[in-house]
């Protein structure tokens, strides 16, 4: 076996070790200060239920659009950076049935209460894991090397870049008070393993930037989906992926509108919903 393969399956062995047994967490403090997420008919996720702040950061579409994305290149072991309630990795450990093992870290301690929650209320606690830190800090049972997978939704806009928010929880989510895009990169790139794959979400306009940050850190961008809001609206985000392997092309998906019409889905994200929440037998 090489000395790479040795160390992916060490590292993998490894964070199996480290999550914890299923029932094992504690319930998670927060829960009087939480909602389920409600889609846009009201109705909760028919498979999962997310609790998130009723103030302060809450999630939108982006994630679920990432946990799509990020499904075509599934492996076995997943790592989620700045995982927020952890909505991402729930959702991709539904759309991904080779995902065995799965953790998000969060550094805002509030949001890593509610990630932990709702591993342990969905019955992801033998599977998944949160851990409270910054990733751009080494963090004790996490492994270098060792992730088939690693995804993230950043701060979109630099600090300085548009107006702040007031609320903290928001401005960290927003702007890259915590992180810049060469530390997620660089983050991501010493997780990895050496087949491994990163995927993102990202700003249209920052495209050079990404791939700047990922040839620094020796990560093959090939794999590039533009997100509209609207059919006949200029993009307004964009999914982003890279290998850690050169890819033998680069692959410009089709775009992806998020409404065909106001107040309704497109029937491209209609099916990325339907894929979370699949139709009960009559």
């Amino acid at each position: 076996m090489s000395g790479s393969r040795r160390r992916h399956k060490e590292g993998v062995e490894g964070r199996k070790r480290a999550l914890p047994r299923a029932g094992t967490c504690p319930p998670s403090p927060v829960r009087q200060n939480a909602e389920a997420h409600r889609d846009r008919d009201g109705a909760a996720f028919a498979s999962l239920t997310i609790r998130q702040p009723q103030s302060g950061y809450r999630f939108s579409i982006d994630s679920v659009l990432l946990a799509d994305f990020a499904s075509a290149f599934c492996g076995e072991v997943v790592l989620d950076l700045g995982t927020g309630c952890g909505v991402a990795l729930l959702l991709l450990s539904r759309m991904c049935g080779s995902l065995r093992y799965g953790v998000g870290v969060e550094v805002q301690r509030e949001l890593y209460e509610f990630a932990r929650g709702n591993i342990e209320e969905n019955g992801f606690s033998g599977s998944l894991s949160a851990v409270h830190g910054d990733f751009r800090e080494k963090l004790p049972g996490l492994s270098g090397g060792s992730f088939d997978l690693v995804i993230s939704n950043p701060p979109y806009r630099r600090v300085g870049d548009g107006r702040r928010n007031p609320d903290p929880q928001k401005e960290i989510a927003r702007h890259e008070v915590m992180c810049t895009m060469p530390e997620l990169f660089r983050s991501a790139g010493r997780y990895l393993s050496p087949t491994g794959r990163f995927a993102m979400l990202g700003l249209p306009q920052r495209l050079g930037e990404m791939l700047s940050c990922a040839t620094a850190e020796r990560i093959f961008p090939d794999t590039l989906r533009f997100v509209h809001p609207y059919p006949d609206k200029p993009a307004n985000l964009l999914l982003f992926a890279a290998s850690r392997r050169k890819p033998p092309e680069f692959s410009v998906l089709p775009p992806l509108a998020v409404y065909s019409e106001k107040g309704r889905y497109h029937p491209d994200v209609e099916r990325i919903y339907q894929a979370v929440n699949p139709a009960s037998p009559d």
